[in-house]
């Protein structure tokens, strides 16, 4: 693996734990979440798709990862997304429309009170582009 991050997961009443991220080299992607009682693989189309796969799998037990990820303010766009190979998005902010937006990498470590989980993220994501929620 190219690169590893330790990153906390957080459950419903606050208590965190670290976890280890393995991530594959630039061009493969895959990522390994590294746990006390074992090891989930995720590989996919890009690192954006294999980030939501071990979201996925963390939140079916209740757990979120604490990485940027996974905050409801950060997205790529889809040439951002096919440059970076999913590995880079932007924080979305309001205030800024029509500007250059910062990037940030979305393994790195976000604050605890700073993420949420898959489907308040995808929420957040289409209300900040005008658009309304699937079955909303």
């Amino acid at each position: 693996m190219a690169q590893v991050f330790v990153l906390e997961v957080v459950d419903a009443e606050g208590s965190a734990r670290e976890v280890e991220l393995r991530i594959g080299e630039p061009s493969v992607a895959r990522v390994e979440l590294v746990e006390p009682d074992g090891v989930f693989e995720a590989a996919d189309g890009d690192y954006l798709d294999c980030l939501i796969l071990v979201r996925r799998h963390l939140e079916e037990r209740g757990l979120l990862l604490c990485c940027q990820g996974a905050r409801p303010d950060v997205w790529p766009s889809g040439m951002l997304r096919q440059f970076a190979n999913g590995r880079e998005a932007y924080v979305l902010d309001p205030e800024r429309r029509g500007e250059v937006l910062e990037t940030v990498d979305i393994f790195a470590p976000a604050p605890a009170g700073s993420v949420v989980d898959i489907m308040t993220q995808g929420k957040a994501v289409f209300a900040f582009n005008g658009l309304t929620w699937p079955g909303s």
